[in-house]
């Protein structure tokens, strides 16, 4: 069953105008992204397409949670890709008592960018609705709580 629906999106420049936050160490890079996803960005011909997308991502998975806790940080909320190239979300802390408390146990996330735009699109949703895709044949598991 659907629990959450979040999209974002955010215009690129945001981040190229500001190269310091993406300065290693940079309290906006620790407080935004984890190491994984630091040393996967930095692994791309253009870093800030990265940072971007995965910016937009924790956005929208933070609105399909439906929280207003401030304790959250986006570092709680991890986007790498799978080996066959798809996003894969991953909560941490807070994030993922959150996600648990409401029944999330499946958060599918597409992400995208043109020239000057990053969107993400995520849809939160329960076991019964994997068991049902599950029965039909039609599901995968996207989702991993740590």
């Amino acid at each position: 069953m659907i629990l959450g629906v979040g999209t974002d999106i955010l215009l690129i420049d945001r981040l190229r105008r500001n190269p310091e936050d993406l300065a290693e160490n940079s309290p906006f890079l620790r407080k935004t992204y984890t190491p994984a996803e630091q040393q996967a960005a930095q692994a791309r011909p253009d870093p800030i397409l990265f940072f971007s997308t995965r910016f937009a991502g924790k956005e929208a998975v933070f609105k399909a949670l439906g929280s207003d806790d401030s304790q959250i940080r986006l570092d709680q909320i991890e986007i790498l890709n799978r080996a066959d190239g798809q996003p894969q979300v991953t909560l941490y802390g807070r994030m993922k008592e959150l996600a648990e408390a409401k029944g999330v146990n499946s958060i599918h996330i597409s992400l995208s960018y043109d020239t000057d735009y990053a969107i993400a699109f995520v849809v939160a949703s329960s076991e019964e609705q994997v068991t049902r895709n599950k029965e039909r044949g039609t599901s995968f598991e996207l989702q991993v709580f740590k």
